[in-house]
């Protein structure tokens, strides 16, 4: 069972997001769970924009900005991240975007915070691979699907 916990207050929501964006907010404070967070506000707030595109520039700058790097081992993951988009892209379109604090407890409420979840669609070896961290790689393990239901949210595998 994960270890799943909410926002504490929109403070906290706004402080991780703008620390994120002006690339302020301090490496050791940039766990999954805030990954998620500000991710979660990102597209609520601005979802005409292509995050998919706009994102992975976004994660890079930051990482760097807190005194990271970007390589075949460390720093930003595509396919981790494109999957991470696309369960929390299906969690707001099935609770709504207006209420931001709402929206990341529904995505810190679900099987996002689970530490291994997307081990359940890509192997180790493939996940971790360099190719996996460069681009998008398709899942080896089964099929990457989410099935929605109003507060009952599941990231299942075929």
């Amino acid at each position: 069972m994960s270890n799943r916990i909410c926002c504490t207050d929109a403070a906290e929501v706004a402080e991780l997001s703008e620390g994120f964006l002006a690339r302020t907010l301090p490496g050791a404070r940039f766990s999954h769970r805030e990954h998620l967070i500000v991710t979660s506000y990102l597209l609520a707030t601005d979802p005409a924009r292509d995050w998919r595109v706009e994102l992975p520039e976004m994660i890079r700058a930051y990482n760097v900005a807190a005194g990271g790097v970007n390589d075949d081992v460390r720093g930003y993951h595509h396919t981790m991240t494109m999957a991470f988009l696309m369960i929390i892209e299906g969690i707001l379109a099935e609770v709504g975007r207006h209420d931001i604090v709402a929206a990341c407890n529904a995505v810190l409420a679900s099987p996002a915070t689970e530490k291994d979840v997307l081990l359940r669609f890509w192997s180790r070896e493939a996940l971790f691979s360099r190719e996996a961290r460069h681009g998008w790689m398709e899942p080896d393990l089964a099929e990457f699907k989410l099935h929605l239901r109003a507060n009952n949210t599941r990231i299942a595998s075929a």
